[in-house]
Order: C-alpha cells, then sequence, then structure tokens
C-alpha cells in the first residue's frame, strides 16, 4: 500500500510540474516580441495563410468553391463584409447565397480550417457608432457569428471612421465583452499602412485606438502592404547601405525593390523602431504580412520572388512572423491571362498559396 501510496505521489508531482511548465509558457513562443496578449486558445494556430473570400465578381478573378478552397493550405479564410450602410446604423453581412456561405463554412470547419467575418471594406464615414449602442453592437455581431458558424472577426475599416474615437471604443469595448465570454473567439485587424504611424492616434485616421485597445485580446494583425500609392518607409543609413538601395526611401510601387519593401516594412513594424517612420510595433508571433495576390488584386502586389526574398532577409535576422495574408482567394483561384505592369502573364491558379508554402509553410512543417 505505502509503495502504491508513493507512486500516486510521483504521478502527482509530475503532474503539477507539467501543469505549471506548460501554464508558464515554456513550451510556448518563442523569444521574438514579448508575446503578451493574444487568445491562448489558438496559440495552437502557428502559422497562418489567411485569404479574403466574397461572392461578387470581376476581371481577372473568379468565385472559388468552398470545396475548392478546402482543398488548399488556406486555413484562415476572412469572408467580406459585414458593414454599415449608414452612419450609426448597425452593420449586416448581405451574402448573395446565404445558405451557400453557411454549408461552406460547415465544410472548412470540419477540414480544420477556420473562418472570420471581416467587419468592413470600403466603409468611409458609415463605421460609427455611439456609446450606447454598444450592447446592440455586440448582439449584432454575435447573431451573425452564430448563424453563419464563424470563428471570430476581422477589423478591416477604412477611411473617416478610423477617426472617430468614440465609435472605435464602443466597438473595442464590445469586442472585449464577447472576447471574455467566449475564449476561443478570434480578433484580427487588416490595417492600410498609414494608419500604423504612432502620430496618427491623436485625432487623425488611426488604427493605433484598435491596436492599444485590444492588445491583450487580438490574435494577429495584417497590415495591408499594397493599395501604397507611393507610400513607404524612409530606409535607415546603414540599412540603406547594407541593401544596396539608391534611395533613402522605398515605396510599395517600386516593383524592382518589392522584397526590400516588405522586408523594412515588417521589420520596422515588429522588431526595431525606427523614429524617422514612427510606426507602432507589433509583435512579430502576432504579425501576418498582408499582400495583393496579383496587381489586378491590389497596387504594389507580391511576387514569388519578393516573397521568398523579404522572408530569407528576415529569417537570416531570426524574424519570424506569423504568416501570409491576401486579397484575395477569388485571384488566386483564377487562371489564365493577366495585364500586369504593361505585360500580359499567364497567371497559374494557387500561385499565391505555392509562395506560402515555399516560406513560411515549409518553416511549420519543421
Amino acid at each position: 500500500m505505502k509503495k502504491l501510496l508513493t507512486l500516486m505521489s510521483i504521478i502527482s508531482l509530475i503532474t503539477a510540474t507539467l501543469s505549471f511548465v506548460i501554464s508558464c509558457g515554456i513550451f510556448g513562443k518563442g523569444e521574438e516580441g514579448n508575446g503578451n496578449g493574444g487568445n491562448e486558445n489558438n496559440e495552437q494556430i502557428d502559422k497562418v495563410l489567411v485569404g479574403y473570400y466574397y461572392d461578387w465578381g470581376g476581371i481577372g478573378q473568379v468565385k472559388p468553391s468552398f470545396e475548392e478552397i478546402a482543398s488548399t493550405n488556406y486555413n484562415i479564410v476572412n469572408i467580406s463584409f459585414l458593414y454599415s450602410k449608414e452612419a450609426y446604423f448597425m452593420p449586416v453581412y448581405e451574402p448573395i447565397n446565404a445558405n451557400e456561405v453557411k454549408e461552406g463554412i460547415k465544410l472548412l470547419h470540419s477540414k480544420g480550417k477556420k473562418s472570420l467575418i471581416s467587419m468592413g471594406g470600403a466603409t468611409g464615414n458609415k463605421m460609427k457608432f455611439r456609446k450606447e449602442q454598444k450592447d446592440e453592437l455586440k448582439k449584432t455581431i454575435l447573431n451573425v457569428v452564430d448563424m453563419y458558424g464563424f470563428h471570430g472577426l476581422d477589423i478591416d475599416w477604412e477611411g473617416e471612421c478610423l477617426s472617430d474615437r468614440e465609435s472605435q471604443q464602443t466597438t473595442i469595448d464590445a469586442l472585449i465583452e464577447i472576447k471574455k465570454e467566449r475564449p476561443e473567439f478570434i480578433i484580427t485587424m487588416a490595417p492600410e499602412m498609414p494608419y500604423l504611424k504612432n502620430s496618427t492616434k491623436n485625432g487623425e485616421k488611426s488604427y493605433i485606438p484598435f491596436l492599444e485597445g485590444l492588445y491583450e485580446y487580438y490574435d494577429w494583425i495584417n497590415p495591408q502592404l499594397y493599395n501604397g500609392w507611393a507610400f513607404g518607409p524612409y530606409v535607415e543609413k546603414n540599412e540603406q547601405v547594407i541593401l544596396n538601395l539608391p534611395a533613402g526611401y522605398i515605396s510599395n510601387d517600386d516593383i524592382e525593390h518589392r522584397a526590400e519593401f516588405y522586408y523594412l516594412m515588417t521589420k520596422y513594424l515588429t522588431t526595431t523602431y525606427s523614429p524617422i517612420n514612427d510606426f507602432y510595433l507589433i509583435d512579430p508571433d502576432r504579425y501576418v504580412l498582408g499582400a495583393a495576390t496579383n496587381e489586378p488584386a491590389g497596387r504594389g502586389a507580391a511576387t514569388k520572388e519578393s516573397i521568398k526574398k523579404s522572408y530569407d532577409l528576415l529569417s537570416n535576422e531570426g524574424i519570424f512572423t506569423k504568416g501570409l495574408m491576401t486579397w484575395a482567394l477569388n485571384y488566386d483561384s483564377y487562371e489564365g491571362h493577366l495585364e500586369v505592369n504593361g505585360q500580359i502573364i499567364n497567371w497559374k491558379k494557387w500561385s499565391f498559396e505555392s509562395w506560402y508554402n515555399d516560406t513560411h509553410g515549409e518553416e511549420a512543417n519543421n
């Protein structure tokens, strides 16, 4: 009996020790970033390939079936859009075929993928909520999430609504309440580049209120490194020499140096504060590089070479991020000829996915 009790004591001690180790995160995050915030229940989502999906069409794109998406390595599908038609109106999601989306989401979930409702789009000044609308907004979000089976919500606001601090705080408060009630609820954001400067916090169009207010609750950020229209980082002098860049500024429209653009934007947004750029810093393990699939999808788009080279530049400095995001699945699922920078190219289906597979995907498999 004593031997049995001794054995049971040893087992209890081992169990307690393992519980302590796991709770302290010793087997969790790497050294990059401080690892604070985020959803512990979603930490098993190590690397992500995020693709936006919508059910309207256009040139150089197709609407992929959910069966097709389920067979790819896209493990996060952001479905567009939950949006307000007028300021102080509750947002709505109105897909062309609601049943198709519901069944598609069920299929994605059965394959281990997660889907988020993307809140925003070309919102302008319409995505606005008053403080007293917090409970109604929370209820509206949960109704859509539960109706379709979404795993969470992606904030994709643009325009004048990003200067309305009351509206932003109302949304923050609603999402915090949801996250506390549903710890597995995923919160992400897709800010455009200009809205990530610290200087925008005081009255300008800015994502800083969202980033600070939801710091302990959001899971990752997908900065949109496209449609920059000449926006880009000033290059610190030492890096201008190392990278052999001809100028001290590199824009999103610089085709020749697109890899260096991705590298510097990521570095200055994660591990290295650059005073001349003044970007808000995001933990690398909660940073997902957002790139347009190709030029028809968004100006200053990704290429195979720029994704691979920027990944290598970052890896060589020990900067490892969470993955890639693209606008959009509708462009990546297209096959055929496209006009890119005045030239006709033959776009191969799921090219962007393959660029992820050769970089972050390989990292995830090792």
